[in-house]
């Protein structure tokens, strides 16, 4: 280290001594004990003056980087892939680890700040850059450390490696070697998670998938085709068989980065397809990095700070669920907790964590590699998911018995975790007690904030829907730069569905009441919807409610309209972006009054379309998709019977709710019974210029 601490045994010394006085600055009038001894080695000593002073280790490295002017950092700012610029004897000796290197300034974290101007001057001239400090707390340092000095040493070398800068290349294969360097290079620098090629029109294509949408980046000739997935598979160490379907693992070094490539190779019926997904091995995980909202976090955290229980993830495959849980492990990893996972496979490795990955065709389950592990003393247990019941009733008994488990589950929403759970056969009384807490979690993309514009004025339909609905517009809509590929869109957020297990809900399932309207009304506010959650990220302008409904559907708007006393079956699917559409959902009315559409607007929540005969209408209707019913004026008409057997014929293909308007209530009884018959509503010119309007509206939106 740095330097040595000394001993500390009197309150005057206690006063003195820098840790203390840093964490003192924080609340100058505290009161200490005497006959304390502080360690000399500054990890047990960064603990102890944080127990001293009842503060977080955070917290105090918060307090000694304002004592000495410096900022606090986090080990989510720690870049391993920039980590070379200082020796790793150098770092040991003074007890720091490089973060990131910039053309202006390197930066550096270390624990203990007090650093001799020549120590200072070694480190400007081995990083060959002006140094700028961050603290760190100690434990965060000897992770770092760890993570980034113990690659020479990895176990995973054996894994088939190609240096994507490697220089020229010679052979017959030389030009596909070029072609896949140079997309495995663009895909890493536009952040790609995935890579797709495959046949298309008599070539091929290539695609990445960015920010969860796959974009098209070019096309390739069949020769160069054919040829890639033997290049693949030949790397890969697989059979070279076009016939069968290939899984296999690459490593792509691109400078200082290390990236793991998992491959899929699937014939198809004019080739064969390949998907690799790239996982970038310096990534780190951190729930304040995560994107989460404030709120969203704190209900995380509280849930995993129960020594004991079980907490589920739910979502489809890349909503973001092993990225939340990876986060929420780096929270809990302390020297002081042993934390093992099972996962299949292991994506990331994550520093002072043990990772075993699922084989089934050697007998290493789920459920067999979990009994293993409940023997190896952990305190904390990922395990990758519940897929069968057999690992649904260890993972609950292990949460009995003094572990928190945090596993994943297949279930469309939070309340579908508890009947499905009962499916796999555990006890209600044993689920009561166990669950904590279930996440289920989506990614919407994040409006580009290079590009991203007030929503005013000429609102999209999605935009006046929201608006509707909600009664606030959104912040920013999207526009398109070149920061974000003229996408409008750049990185991604998630969207939480959140319930935490209160007393109420254990007390129904004890009771056998588990049904989703008891579970719905016991959870209270322990419950946040996931419309709740895209609503604010709405109304804050970070994305947009197309985005949002591409990702959850109708769901959304059902969401959004139970959430404001809206009845979901009056929500249609508003057009997306990237279709054609012909404005807000809105309503026809055929009238011959030229008066009557002005009298009626203001009435509606809908804009209307008019229609002066049925034949118009039906014009209209086949090429105005947004229309989700008619009203039709029915004041001047001497005949009902006649007209309303006509527009049946001209109108009935729709399948739309029929609102009918009459000039008063005489006859109603008999054209009652003609509107029963056509599947129409009626009501009165004097109804239809009031209140009730909107009213009769929705009655026949929610009978569709």
């Amino acid at each position: 280290m740095a330097n040595a601490l000394p001993k500390v045994t009197d309150v005057a010394s206690l006063r003195g001594h820098w840790l203390v006085q840093a964490a003192l600055a924080g609340e100058p009038g505290r009161q200490l004990p005497t006959n304390v001894q502080i360690s000399p080695t500054l990890m047990p000593a960064w603990r102890q003056v944080a127990k001293l002073f009842a503060i977080t280790a955070d917290e105090l490295s918060q307090r000694v980087a304002t004592a000495y002017g410096l900022q606090v950092t986090d080990l989510a700012d720690f870049q391993p892939n920039d980590g070379s610029f200082l020796p790793e004897k150098l770092c040991r000796d003074m007890g720091l680890v490089p973060l990131r290197r910039t053309v202006e300034a390197a930066y550096v974290a270390i624990a203990d700040p007090r650093l001799t101007q020549d120590q200072l001057n070694v480190l400007n001239f081995a990083a060959k850059n002006r140094v700028i400090l961050t603290i760190l707390c100690p434990e965060d340092i000897d992770t770092c450390q760890m993570r980034l000095f113990s690659a020479s040493t990895d176990s995973r070398e054996h894994v088939p490696q190609i240096d994507l800068l490697a220089g020229s290349v010679s052979g017959e294969d030389r030009h596909v070697v070029r072609l896949m360097k140079a997309i495995f290079r663009a895909a890493i620098d536009q952040d790609a998670s995935d890579v797709h090629i495959h046949p298309f029109v008599g070539g091929g294509a290539v695609r990445f998938r960015i920010d969860g949408i796959l974009r098209r980046i070019a096309t390739i000739p069949a020769e160069t085709l054919a040829e890639i997935p033997r290049y693949l598979s030949a790397n890969a160490g697989l059979e070279v068989n076009p016939l069968k379907p290939r899984d296999g693992r690459l490593r792509l070094k691109y400078g200082q980065r290390v990236i793991d490539l998992r491959l899929s190779v699937l014939p198809v019926h004019d080739g064969e397809r390949i998907v690799c997904r790239l996982l970038d091995q310096g990534r780190s995980f951190s729930l304040r990095q995560s994107g989460l909202a404030p709120s969203d976090e704190h209900a995380l955290r509280r849930m995993v700070a129960n020594s004991t229980g079980m907490v589920l993830m739910t979502g489809p495959t890349g909503s973001g669920k092993t990225t939340t849980l990876y986060a929420l492990l780096t929270s809990l990893n302390r020297v002081d907790v042993n934390i093992m996972t099972i996962e299949d496979p292991v994506e990331y490795v994550l520093p002072g964590v043990s990772q075993v990955q699922v084989n089934t065709k050697q007998g290493l389950s789920f459920a067999d590699t979990l009994r293993s592990i409940l023997r190896q003393d952990p305190d904390i247990v990922l395990v990758g998911e519940v897929r069968d019941s057999e690992t649904a009733r260890i993972a609950a008994q292990a949460a009995l018995t003094g572990h928190l488990v945090l596993s994943t589950l297949h279930t469309n929403d939070v309340l579908g975790t508890v009947p499905r759970l009962l499916d796999l056969g555990l006890e209600a009384s044993t689920l009561a007690d166990a669950l904590i807490g279930v996440v289920s979690q989506r990614l919407v993309r994040k409006l580009c904030e290079h590009c991203r514009q007030p929503a005013t004025a000429n609102y999209s339909p999605g935009e006046a829907e929201f608006l509707r609905i909600v009664g606030e517009a959104p912040a920013f809509r999207s526009v398109g730069c070149e920061h974000c590929d003229l996408t409008g869109f750049k990185g991604r957020l998630p969207v939480i569905e959140r319930l935490e297990i209160t007393p109420a809900i254990r007390q129904s399932l004890l009771s056998g009441i588990w049904g989703r309207d008891a579970l719905l009304k016991a959870a209270d506010s322990s419950l946040r919807s996931m419309a709740a959650s895209a609503r604010d990220w709405i109304v804050s302008g970070n994305t947009s409610p197309e985005e949002v409904q591409r990702v959850l559907g109708i769901g959304f708007w059902n969401g959004l309209g139970t959430e404001y006393g809206i009845n979901p079956s009056n929500m249609a699917v508003v057009e997306s972006d990237n279709t054609t559409n012909e404005g807000r959902l809105s309503l026809l009315l055929i009238t011959e009054d030229a008066s009557l559409p002005a009298l009626l607007a203001d009435r509606l929540d809908y804009p209307l379309v008019c229609a002066s005969s049925a034949k118009e209408a039906q014009q209209i209707l086949k090429s105005n998709r947004s229309i989700v019913g008619l009203i039709i004026d029915g004041q001047l008409i001497t005949r009902p019977e006649e007209m309303l057997a006509s527009i049946r014929a001209e109108l009935a293909w729709s399948g739309l709710p029929v609102l009918f308007i009459t000039s008063d209530d005489s006859g109603a009884l008999e054209l009652r019974e003609l509107l029963i018959k056509f599947n129409a509503h009626m009501i009165t010119r004097e109804q239809a210029l009031s209140d009730s309007l909107a009213s009769a509206v929705t009655t026949i939106l929610r009978n569709q």
